[in-house]
């Protein structure tokens, strides 16, 4: 009798989702391949389905279970990881998503009204740089093109990191918004001085989350090097019989914002970026426990892009 060949159905899981990112920092200065893959770790989720009134935010995000294929694209075949860590299946429905991608090295990536499925095209993203992106040491070409960075960071008056604040020099074609870090960096090309120019003088435009948008005047940026943009501030201690003392309020003459120290007696008071520079001011400044009780430091210097340390507060 004759067997009969075997037979065997092959099933192939179709992609739900197909990202093709791109480190834009690498792709411009030409040292890498010419669609250089980003650093790992990289983190996808879904924020919100729908569209218009029928908008849902997720709370929190939904984090999308990823499978890197030898091409260097991230796949996704609708799993998705819960906070507790199981994997749900099919979880995305039909339906268009704003999706959000993170990763150590680079800025937040955001994109609404994305459908899912799509039809197999991957989707697009070029990923900036993050203050912690592992920049070369050394910054001029070296079989690449040179660049020029300016780091900084933005506090709110009693020394929070300011989130959500956009950072940006005109005509530079960098920008930054800010984590909870408050902190941001900008890159300029080669391209962005004259030639021969070694040093530019530039403009930073500030937009913080909450009130007008304001200018940095005078800013130094140095072809192949890098520089720091320092934030005006004073910082201090506050202490009673030798002990710290937490919750003390700390008032600076002349502005209306108070600081408050932390468990260690330690405060910091950090003024507006856009202070004249350069610039150096005295001011008075006044502690006070929670009791009530006060001290006032007279003659305090204030000097524009630098921190000054104050002798501590000594209550007995």
């Amino acid at each position: 009798m004759k067997r009969m060949p075997a037979l065997y159905e092959i099933h192939r899981q179709g992609a739900t989702l197909i990202f093709d990112l791109k480190d834009q920092f690498a792709k411009e200065r030409g040292t890498r391949e010419a669609f250089p893959r980003p650093f790992e770790p990289i983190r996808f989720f879904a924020t919100a389905r729908g569209a218009g009134p029928n908008r849902r935010v997720f709370k929190p995000a939904l984090e999308l279970v990823m499978r890197r294929n030898h091409g260097g694209y991230h796949i996704f075949h609708n799993l998705v990881k819960q906070t507790d860590g199981t994997i749900l299946r099919g979880t995305l429905t039909d339906d268009v998503y704003d999706l959000r991608i993170e990763g150590n090295f680079y800025q937040t990536a955001e994109r609404q009204n994305v459908h899912i499925p799509t039809n197999n095209l991957a989707l697009d993203f070029d990923l900036f740089p993050a203050y912690t992106y592992p920049f070369p040491t050394d910054l001029k070409p070296t079989g690449g093109r040179g660049f020029a960075l300016l780091r900084g960071s933005v506090h709110s008056t009693g020394g929070l990191g300011l989130a959500n604040a956009t950072v940006s020099v005109p005509g530079a074609n960098s920008s930054y918004v800010t984590d909870s870090s408050g902190q941001w960096v900008l890159v300029f090309k080669d391209s962005f001085f004259a030639p021969n120019q070694k040093t530019k003088t530039v403009k930073v435009n500030v937009t913080p989350p909450v009130g007008p948008p304001f200018d940095v005047l005078d800013v130094d940026v140095d072809k192949g090097k890098e520089r720091a943009l320092g934030e005006t501030a004073l910082r201090g201690w506050v202490v009673r019989r030798g002990l710290a003392v937490a919750g003390a309020s700390i008032e600076v003459q002349g502005h209306p914002e108070k600081a408050t120290t932390g468990d260690d007696g330690s405060w910091f008071y950090y003024f507006s970026l856009n202070q004249p520079h350069p610039s150096t001011s005295f001011v008075e400044v006044k502690a006070t426990l929670p009791d009530g009780s006060t001290l006032t430091q007279t003659n305090q210097q204030v000097r524009s892009r630098a921190t000054i340390v104050l002798p501590p507060f000594q209550f007995p």
